[in-house]
């Protein structure tokens, strides 16, 4: 069974990406392309909508848990 996927993980992938400004989605998934399949199916779920800062992000995956 594959480990569960969290807050810390996620940041990991997207470490500053949010640096320069607002990101998307597709910006996300570009940033995280070695991730574990698990975590691209999460961000997958996110809205497309622009973030601004990674607090955001848990906003819109607020069952993630933050680490384990």
């Amino acid at each position: 069974m594959a480990e569960e996927v969290t807050r810390i993980e996620i940041a990991d992938h997207l470490a500053g990406l949010f640096a320069n400004g607002g990101v998307s989605k597709h910006d996300m998934l570009i940033a995280a392309v070695d991730a574990r399949p698990e975590v691209l199916q999460i961000l997958s779920a996110l809205p497309d909508r622009r973030y601004t800062e990674l607090r955001q992000v848990w906003e819109d995956l607020p069952r993630v848990p933050v680490g384990a």
